[in-house]
């Protein structure tokens, strides 16, 4: 069966009403408009007492009555401003697109509900727009249960998924990635499939690390060429990066986690050197 970023149906985006917010909605709708798929727009209002510590000493009916009332009041400014601006990117990249609101006692079940009904999450990073502060993107991913294409903070970028980079270890949060970025891979104009260190990788195999997952995406309708590297003690982060430049690869696949959990409790040393200085996207699954 062939693969087309048509498959994608739903995209999920987290934003809020900033230059940041504006950037990453911009982002996902012109991948939206690419899959004919419908967008739709998260964010989470901010916990006011969080947010404004003072209004908990509030004593008095009156004064607190004021305190929910000028609540209220910066809800409804905060929620319109935010879905007037997904309406306005969607109407410009002429797509189909909604606003969720997310707010009160239920959030993070609310985020989990969201997050897990979509084929793709987009994100900013490291403070993704529209996610509550105890809710990291890392989280979001175990989550969700689906792939996450993160866009590093700072990056200009224009375009993303002509030519892709997968970071492949052998792993199975790395073939859960290239399992999941298979629209990607399949309509993207050259594939390579990274390899660092192969003496130490895929070792059960007779043969060169990174020719079975080759003919793999081969199969579905993906030409990969296999690059293999050494890191001559360099950190495997480091040694992507190089590589991403030497292919002008504008997309990264990657597994999140290909070490033990417990040794990393977030984002691995890897996914998160190439998350602070990748100057292309991450598509990312666990």
């Amino acid at each position: 069966m062939s693969h087309a970023l048509s498959d994608w149906k739903t995209i999920t985006v987290f934003l809020d009403d900033t230059a940041a917010g504006e950037a990453i909605a911009d982002h996902a709708a012109r991948l939206a408009h690419r899959c004919g798929a419908h967008l739709i727009g998260i964010h989470a209002l901010p916990d006011y007492a969080a947010e404004h510590p003072a209004s908990s000493f509030a004593l008095g009916p009156q004064a607190v009555n004021e305190v929910i009332a000028e609540q209220e009041t910066d809800e409804r400014a905060e929620s319109l401003a935010v879905r007037r601006r997904l309406e306005s990117i969607a109407h410009r990249h002429g797509i189909s697109g909604e606003m969720r609101i997310i707010r009160g006692a239920h959030t993070d079940q609310d985020l989990i509900a969201a997050a897990r009904c979509c084929d793709l999450i987009v994100l900013d990073y490291p403070n993704p727009p529209g996610l509550p502060r105890n809710w990291p993107a890392d989280r979001l991913l175990m989550e969700s249960g689906g792939p996450m294409l993160i866009f590093p903070a700072a990056r200009k970028i224009t375009e993303f998924g002509r030519k892709i980079l997968i970071a492949w270890n052998g792993s199975r949060e790395a073939r859960r990635a290239v399992r999941d970025a298979l629209p990607f891979l399949c309509t993207a104009q050259s594939v390579t499939v990274l390899v660092v260190d192969p003496e130490t990788t895929e070792h059960t195999f007779r043969e060169s690390p990174g020719t079975d997952l080759a003919r793999y995406l081969a199969r579905h309708g993906a030409h990969a060429d296999i690059a293999h590297l050494k890191s001559r003690g360099a950190p495997v982060g480091e040694t992507i990066l190089s590589s991403i430049g030497a292919h002008n690869a504008d997309l990264v696949v990657l597994g999140a986690y290909s070490h033990p959990r417990l040794a990393e409790q977030i984002f691995g040393g890897t996914t998160r050197t190439l998350l602070a200085r990748a100057p292309a996207p991450l598509f990312v699954s666990v």
